[in-house]
């Protein structure tokens, strides 16, 4: 008899907990809701709104959608030519010593490639000859490797040395091509398009396929043109996002929560984009590492 008595005294507690806890759950459920109408509206109301994404831009503004091309066909080709030497390097930097047979197969066909290639680039005048030097330097490395089915670190290494002083000179052609399309596509919409109110208010959302590397081109280029210094105000990077919907999202979640932490936390725009938790978690952590040493 008392285990049934202590079954049915298990039972109501558990559909207590459960219903409590389905309770909670609705509640948080209607926040996310709330939190996702909130959202959205800033979304529908930033104007105007510049989103980088590859090699083409979509500009929002008044309602209306526009594309500019950002990257010309000469930054790609330069960028081909520049990853020939990356690419045999990336082939051959994990053998030890003798040329693998896979690696040997798949060099002689590069080889090749690259051969038939130079018959063929199409480059300006005044930079012909550094496309020209890139390829046959690479040409001389794979002969050499082909030929000893053997790589010396020495040489790889001299090898890449000889690249970098090649290929950087392709960099600096590159940066100026985009830079120069990025500036003669924007600009003109930023300072003639866009009166001080929209200016004031304008976003840009870059999209990117991994996190921003240090001094990124395109927002190193926004930075300058705003004034800004950092990313939050104006401008957002999404990485690993390549649609343009959830790239959006983030840009919402972003502008929400500075709206929001402003009222919350006494004009601190910045406080909700890190992670709420972490004031009293860092507290907390202290605490727990001081116990265990003391427990030592």
């Amino acid at each position: 008899m008392r285990w049934k008595i202590y079954l049915l005294i298990k039972l109501i507690f558990t559909s207590i907990i459960c219903i409590h806890s389905d309770v909670l759950f609705s509640l948080n459920e209607q926040f996310r809701t709330t939190y996702n109408r909130a959202r959205n509206h800033l979304i529908s109301n930033i104007n105007p709104l510049i989103i980088c994404n590859g090699d083409n831009a979509t500009i929002i503004y008044r309602g209306k959608r526009f594309e500019e091309q950002l990257k010309p066909k000469l930054y790609h080709e330069l960028k081909s030519i520049s990853h020939i030497p990356f690419k045999i390097y990336l082939t051959v930097m994990f053998d030890t010593g003798n040329l693998s047979e896979n690696n040997y197969i798949e060099l002689k066909q590069y080889l090749q490639d690259i051969r038939s290639i130079r018959n063929s680039i199409q480059f300006p005048t005044d930079i012909l000859k550094n496309q020209y030097d890139i390829i046959d330097l690479s040409i001389e490395y794979l002969r050499l490797i082909l030929k000893t089915k053997f790589i010396d670190k020495i040489q790889l290494k001299k090898f890449c040395r000889q690249a970098r002083i090649l290929f950087s000179i392709n960099i600096g052609l590159a940066a100026r091509a985009q830079l120069d399309m990025l500036d003669s596509k924007i600009r003109p919409w930023y300072q003639n398009r866009f009166n001080d109110t929209e200016r004031n208010s304008l976003k840009i959302l870059i999209m990117g396929p991994k996190s921003a590397r240090y001094d990124y081109l395109e927002k190193a280029y926004f930075y300058a043109l705003l004034g800004e210094k950092h990313e939050g105000k104006h401008i957002i990077y999404a990485e690993s996002i390549d649609n343009e919907q959830k790239a959006l999202e983030i840009l919402g979640i972003w502008l929400l929560d500075a709206k929001a932490s402003r009222h919350f936390f006494d004009g601190d725009s910045e406080r909700l984009h890190r992670d709420l938790l972490a004031d009293a978690a860092n507290v907390y952590i202290k605490r727990l590492f001081k116990k265990s040493k003391n427990d030592l």
